[in-house]
């Protein structure tokens, strides 16, 4: 009876429930098996956009398809803005968080190629992609000097082991014999 009560209470505010997925906010569903969300062709009018931002559940403000003629050849399929998965906010309630993502929506056509485990690419850089050649050339030029002052000059003191001189045998001394040793 306890069990009962604890529904009926829990029931309400259940049914109160906000969804912040993108179905549920464009009020309809997807499309709901995966050879219904192949791409079709280019959307030409203007009905056949209305039809395609539809189909993927986008507001017709927001759908844009890939420029007719590109390497991309994705038919009616929208031409996404890149966010990777690291830097989507990870402490949202996403639908799908091992991906981060919500049902019904919409991927990047290489999103596969962002996932967080692997390449992301870099959000705020600390240097540009000049400072971080300078910075290589000055290392490499340091280097360089360094090899070339350091190299062949008597007046730096040189780091070595010191040995002796290599002792060999000379003509006339014996230094051992094959007979026995006398007693």
């Amino acid at each position: 009876m306890a069990g009962l009560v604890k529904l009926s209470k829990l029931t309400p505010a259940a049914s109160k429930a906000a969804f912040s997925t993108m179905t549920a906010r464009m009020g309809a569903s997807p499309a709901p098996w995966n050879y219904l969300w192949k791409p079709g062709p280019y959307p030409e009018t203007e009905d056949e956009r209305v039809q395609a931002a539809k189909k993927y559940g986008l507001c017709i403000e927001d759908y844009k398809p890939y420029p007719k003629g590109s390497d991309v050849m994705a038919g009616d399929y929208p031409d996404m803005t890149l966010v990777p998965e690291a830097h989507r906010d990870p402490f949202y309630a996403w639908d799908c968080p091992e991906y981060r993502r919500d049902y019904g929506e919409p991927l990047h056509e290489s999103f596969d190629m962002y996932r967080e485990t692997r390449y992301t690419p870099p959000k705020n850089d600390a240097f540009t992609w000049g400072q971080r050649v300078q910075t290589m050339f000055m290392l490499f030029g340091t280097f360089l000097g360094l090899i070339l002052i350091c190299e062949d000059n008597t007046w730096i003191p040189k780091i070595q082991q010191p040995v002796s001189a290599i002792q060999t045998p000379k003509a006339g001394d014996v230094h051992y014999t094959f007979e026995p040793a006398d007693k």
